[in-house]
């Protein structure tokens, strides 16, 4: 009896270890009602291939309360997580205190990794940064990749002299992980978003 007691919750351990990474391996995009993580853009490497999305990290970072309506509105794509980067720099004194829990060099390379797979299979996808500047600045980047073959690139700088929010977006053409820093290329003009 014992014995088929631990049988019993050796399964039942085992099923809900498998029903967990099952729901984090095939959990829904909230910009794909078809229950369905990745959607098809007719191009790259995942077109008429079933693309299984590389998972990011569950780290979010919340949308800084001056976001313009424009940033707002933006429809959600499914997220890699988010990057944030504030470090104690001997230049910035006081060191600014991050609003986010700052995340491991391994949490980043996973939403990294995430953004760059989905840019490579041509799905949609972004990914939230969070830092400070040599200059102590405050950045928050959206990373979007509509799935069109472009980086949409939402930025929102906070300045440490003057304090005043400038939020930007610009596109580009090109996407890459240079040693774990994405750098997007081939952009147009950045724009100012009001």
């Amino acid at each position: 009896m014992a014995e088929q007691m631990r049988l019993g919750m050796a399964i039942l351990a085992l099923l809900a270890v498998v029903g967990t990474a099952a729901a984090c391996a095939g959990a829904a995009s909230p910009a794909s009602p078809s229950g369905s993580s990745a959607s098809s853009s007719g191009g790259g490497a995942g077109a008429g291939v079933s693309y299984s999305p590389l998972p990011g990290n569950s780290v979010t970072a919340a949308l800084p309360t001056d976001a313009p309506s424009a940033v707002r509105s933006m429809t959600p794509l499914r997220s890699c997580g988010a990057e944030i980067l504030f470090a104690e720099d001997v230049d910035i004194s006081p060191v600014p205190t991050s609003p986010w829990v700052v995340t491991t060099s391994a949490t980043n390379k996973l939403a990294v990794a995430c953004l760059i797979d989905a840019w490579e299979n041509g799905q949609t996808a972004q990914l939230t940064t969070a830092e400070i500047s040599d200059e102590a600045d405050e950045i928050f980047t959206i990373y979007r990749l509509p799935g069109d073959g472009t980086v949409q690139v939402v930025t929102r700088v906070l300045s440490h002299t003057d304090k005043v929010v400038a939020w930007t977006t610009a596109s580009c053409r090109q996407l890459s992980d240079q040693a774990g820093q994405l750098t997007p290329a081939d952009c147009n003009t950045e724009v100012p978003i009001h």
